[in-house]
Formats: structure tokens, sequence, C-alpha cells
């Protein structure tokens, strides 16, 4: 799989916001962004702080703390790049075919940089609220509801029984990849997401 571009030429930082008087620099949000995505690469997840990022970007520390809370709040909107790049939300005039090739897409990382940045991440969550909520409301439910309405376009059609909730849907086909990735550690290969459709698909297809 092709490695994913340098963040930071998108979407700007989350948290905390710039204070006032004092300008934004994109050009400082792309250097903090891309010195936290180097680190991890080369160091691990552990080795990135604030210290560091800021050594590598060639900014002060205070420059990062006007924009992110933490190096974990750094790492939360690199993921948001990585997965914007490697497994975008679902699109196109096929509903179906969209959900299919975003779960390949997960699963062909789930096991690479961005499937072990999230583990990561999740697990800095459990005793982070400011991780979980900018987690939460800028990662997974803007994506849920991205494939949710895929799911709705899909029971618009007949594709797929209008009579389950598509949140539900959408967890019968993502959750066993998510599943093998965050709790067994098991290989979620795009094999076994193709499966995973394929068999979710059958179980909600319409009653003829």
């Amino acid at each position: 799989m092709p490695r994913p571009r340098t963040v930071g030429s998108g979407s700007s930082a989350s948290t905390p916001s710039a204070p006032r008087g004092r300008p934004r620099s994109e050009q400082a949000d792309r250097a903090i962004l891309a010195a936290a995505l180097d680190i991890l690469r080369d160091e691990g997840y552990r080795a990135v702080t604030i210290d560091a990022v800021a050594k590598r970007a060639g900014v002060a520390r205070t420059t990062i703390y006007r924009r992110w809370a933490s190096s974990a709040s750094i790492l939360v909107d690199v993921l948001i790049e990585l997965g914007a790049q490697v497994a975008p939300a679902p699109a196109g005039g096929d509903p179906l075919r969209a959900i299919r090739l975003e779960m390949r897409r997960i699963a062909a990382v789930s096991s690479a940089l961005p499937g072990q940045l999230l583990s990561a991440i999740l697990g800095e969550a459990q005793h982070d609220a400011q991780i979980r909520h900018t987690l939460l409301d800028r990662l997974i439910y803007p994506r849920r509801e991205a494939t949710a309405r895929m799911i709705r376009d899909a029971q618009a059609r007949g594709l797929i029984r209008d009579d389950v909730n598509a949140h539900v849907a959408l967890d019968l086909f993502y959750g066993p990849i998510f599943y093998r990735m965050l709790m067994t550690h098991e290989p979620a290969t795009e094999r076994f997401a193709t499966q995973i459709f394929e068999r979710a698909l059958a179980g909600l297809k319409p009653e003829r």
C-alpha cells in the first residue's frame, strides 16, 4: 500500500483555538503535524512529546500550546488527516460499492500506522476526557454519519431492508473489522472485509 502523504496540507488543528489578536499560522500548523507524524513513524507513539515536536518542527512550545492542549491532541489531528488519505469516507453514486470499498480500505490499514495510531489514541482516551471528546466529535461521529448516509441511500433504493436502523446496519458491516483490530489483534485483511460485507449484506437484503 502506498505510504500516506505528509499530513498538514489539508485541515487545520482543532484544539485549543488560537487566542484573540494572534493570527493562526497555517505554515506552523503544517510543520507541527508533519513533525508529529515523522516522530511517530521513526520512534513510536510515546516519543511524540511537545518538546520533541517543537524541536522537530522548529517552533516554540508556546506555538504548539496555542493550538493543541497535549501531544495526544496533536496526534488526533494526524489520525484525521491520515484517515482521509488512506480510507476516506464513503462517497459516490453506488452506496453498496462505496461501503464495500471503505471496509476494504479500513481493513487494509488496520495493522499499519493508521490502525496502530487509532489503537493508541483510544487507549489514551480512556483516561483523558478531552481526547475522547475530540476523537468522537472530529473523527468517529462524522465518519459514522457519512457511512450511515450511504446505508440510508441503499435503503431508499431497496438494496437494504428499511426496517433496520442505519447505525445498526453500520455496526454489522464494520464491527467485525474493529473487533479484530482492537480486541483479538487478528489480521483484518481486505479479503476478510469482503467476506463480512457479503455475509452482512445477505442478512440485510429486503425479503422478496
